[in-house]
C-alpha cells in the first residue's frame, strides 16, 4: 500500500499541471457577427477585438474582480462604476453579472463607446481575470 501511494504520489508530481478549460476555447473573432449585430461598425471591429483579446481573452464570463466598485466584467471587462447608466440606459436590470452575456456586453460597450469613445479601455487591466463558471 506504501509503494502504491509513493507511485501515484511521482506521478502527480510528474504529470503536467492543466487548468480547467472552458468548453470552448477563448476567442473574440466569434464575436464579430454578433458585435455588428448590436449595432458596431465593421471599421471598429478590429480594435474592438483587440481589446476583447487583452481584457478577456473572449472568456465571455471573465471577471477582474481586483478592480474597483465590484470589478469589471465579460469580454470587454464593463467597471461596475458603469453600472447606474447601463441600469438607466437599459441594457443591465440588476445585476452586472448579466454582462457575461456577450450580447449584453457588446451593448453596454457601445452604449459607452459612443459616450466615451475609447477611452475607457485606454489602461492595461488584463492580468488577474478570473474566469467564473456559475452564476
Amino acid at each position: 500500500m506504501k509503494r502504491l501511494l509513493g507511485v501515484l504520489a511521482t506521478a502527480a508530481l510528474l504529470m503536467p499541471a492543466t487548468q480547467t478549460r472552458a468548453a470552448v476555447e477563448p476567442n473574440c473573432n466569434r464575436y464579430k457577427p454578433l458585435a455588428l449585430e448590436v449595432g458596431w461598425q465593421k471599421k471598429d471591429l478590429p480594435r474592438l477585438m483587440q481589446i476583447c483579446l487583452r481584457e478577456s481573452k473572449g472568456f465571455a464570463r471573465a471577471w477582474n474582480q481586483r478592480d474597483p466598485y465590484t470589478g469589471s466584467y465579460g469580454i470587454m471587462q464593463i467597471n461596475g462604476s458603469n453600472k447606474r447608466f447601463l441600469v438607466e440606459s437599459g441594457i443591465v436590470r440588476k445585476h452586472m453579472t448579466e454582462l457575461w452575456s456577450p450580447r449584453k456586453n457588446l451593448k453596454a460597450s457601445l452604449a459607452l463607446f459612443k459616450r466615451h469613445g475609447w477611452a475607457p479601455w485606454k489602461g492595461n487591466s488584463a492580468p488577474k481575470i478570473v474566469v467564473c463558471c456559475t452564476r
